[in-house]
């Protein structure tokens, strides 16, 4: 008798390689800014492992029959870890302005949020031809920053660093075309999911809104990490506040709910913590004390707060916690300014 052999299967499994990527992206800012070459050796090192991640995990899990809703939710969130976190780490060591990544960074932080909505309504989408462009051009930007990194301490390779210094804007501006022509046209492709009252929850929710414990907690929290990701420049800061009213208005407009208020909808926190940090200097102190004050006044709800909830619809769930956010910036306001 002979024993049957086991089904072969991968060495590792492909949603740890996708884990793997999103880990060596977080850790990448802190290689690139450190002041030791050895680090900026090492960044590069682990860069082009996570790239070769991504491919990998792909055609392991296709080969294996391995795809899940599990992977196909956390690849793109760390595609864009891997990319970004370098794209900002460069930027901080003028290699080139900020204002060249802010596009690229809006561009993929509404395309994962929007495709991460419809993935949990049920609805896959693979990635399209253009995303992978995109992708690509990206490794190869970042892989660019990384060569002139190293090199540039040695000035026998002054005329290879030379090259490099000029090829970067050029290859800058080709991968934010392509990372722009890519979301529009995935946006436009997927335009008809953006009706379907699911989705307008979700974005009511800005997806943490359903977790069951302490919805509104969650949600000032996620108004404090898009604090931080604006709060550098105030243009950006106010457009990035506007945008978000408009868009809650137009999803509250798409719900089908009895319940004038309800407990998953928590843009309104994330408003109301535009509103508390609105030209406040982010401190350690400023935001940990801002944070708790915004959620003291947004419960206890001091007058005039809840009496704007009488307000119709979305305005009203809007009004008291921009209330609430401008009674805790009076205090950092006279505190911190």
């Amino acid at each position: 008798m002979t024993l049957s052999a086991k089904p072969e299967g991968p060495l590792v499994h492909p949603n740890v390689l996708t884990l793997l990527r999103g880990v060596i992206g977080l850790f990448l800012p802190f290689l690139i800014l450190h002041h030791n070459p050895w680090m900026h050796l090492l960044g590069l090192f682990l860069f082009v492992l996570g790239g070769v991640t991504d491919y990998h995990d792909g055609r392991i899990a296709r080969k294996y029959n391995l795809e899940s809703a599990l992977g196909r939710f956390i690849d793109p969130f760390s595609d864009k870890i891997l990319i970004l976190g370098p794209l900002a780490a460069f930027a901080a060591l003028k290699f080139y302005s900020v204002w060249w990544i802010v596009p690229i960074f809006i561009r993929e932080i509404v395309v994962t949020f929007c495709r991460t909505g419809w993935l949990m309504e049920g609805k896959s989408m693979g990635a399209e031809k253009m995303g992978k462009w995109k992708f690509g051009f990206q490794v190869a930007l970042v892989s660019l920053c990384f060569l002139y990194l190293l090199l540039t301490p040695f000035s026998i390779l002054n005329l290879v660093t030379g090259s490099i210094y000029y090829a970067l804007p050029v290859l800058l501006l080709a991968v934010i075309s392509l990372t722009l022509f890519s979301g529009v046209s995935f946006l436009w492709n997927q335009r008809a999911l953006f009706a379907s009252e699911a989705f307008n929850k979700y974005v009511l929710a800005v997806g943490v809104g359903f977790l069951p414990k302490a919805p509104g907690t969650w949600g000032s929290l996620f108004g404090l990490l898009l604090v931080f990701l604006t709060h550098w420049n105030g243009a950006l800061y106010g457009l990035t506040f506007v945008a978000l009213i408009f868009w809650g208005a137009f999803a509250y407009k798409k719900l089908i709910d009895p319940d004038p208020d309800p407990q998953y909808i928590v843009l309104d926190e994330v408003c109301g913590i535009f509103v508390t940090f609105m030209i406040i200097p982010l401190t350690w102190t400023s935001v940990i004390l801002g944070f708790a004050l915004f959620r003291l006044f947004d419960v206890w709800k001091p007058f005039p707060v809840r009496s704007l909830e009488r307000i119709p619809r979305f305005w009203g769930i809007l009004a008291d916690d921009l209330g609430a956010g401008l009674y805790a910036w009076i205090i950092l306001f006279l505190l911190f300014k």
